[in-house]
């Protein structure tokens, strides 16, 4: 489009120098101008609706695109927000399993420390129902222990008692028999 308007202007000029030299030759040239100028006039017209055209057209283009750029990179956010979204849960639902595996871990813990508290606790109590048993078993033979050692010795007492007894009845016997005599012999004397 603008080398045919030059051109048309540099023919203008052109005739219009030679114009002066041939006043025919001019007129023709000067027809020839109008014609061109016509023409040249024509074609900027259509130029410009044909740059008007291409214009509009690639405005519609630009806005098409835009529109599509706009869908994709709605599509595009849609799409990273549900992938963020299903990697949060992933994530929710592996923490959740973590924490529930250390709690039923920590369960199990308390559940074995408390059978062996309850073990330890039956151990002890074993151990001192075992010692409270062996105790009144030994008080038992203390006692039996001491009752036969005092059943002997009442036995020994009792004894002895009866021997004393029995040694002072025999002495209590001597001395009667004694006095009898010695009775006896006084009598016995004072009757000689």
């Amino acid at each position: 489009m603008k080398k045919s308007v030059l051109a048309v202007l540099v023919l203008g000029a052109s005739l219009a120098v030679t114009g002066c030299f041939d006043k025919q030759e001019t007129a023709q040239k000067v027809e020839a101008a109008k014609d061109a100028t016509a023409n040249a006039a024509t074609q900027v017209k259509d130029a410009a609706k044909e740059v008007a055209t291409d214009v509009k057209n690639a405005a519609i283009d630009a806005k098409d695109s835009a529109a599509n750029k706009m869908a994709e990179t709605k599509e595009a956010v849609a799409d990273k927000a549900s992938e963020m979204k299903d990697a949060a849960a992933n994530k929710m639902a592996e923490a959740k399993d973590a924490m529930s595996s250390k709690m039923e871990e920590v369960k199990n813990a308390a559940s074995e420390e408390k059978d062996a508290v309850v073990d330890k606790a039956a151990e002890m109590k074993d151990a001192a129902a075992d010692k409270v048993a062996e105790m009144k078993d030994a008080a038992a033979d203390k006692m039996a222990e001491a009752k036969d050692a005092m059943s002997s010795k009442m036995e020994e007492v009792k004894n002895s008692a009866s021997e004393a007894k029995n040694a002072a009845a025999d002495k209590a016997a001597e001395a009667k028999d004694a006095a009898a005599d010695k009775a006896a012999e006084v009598k016995d004397a004072v009757t000689k």
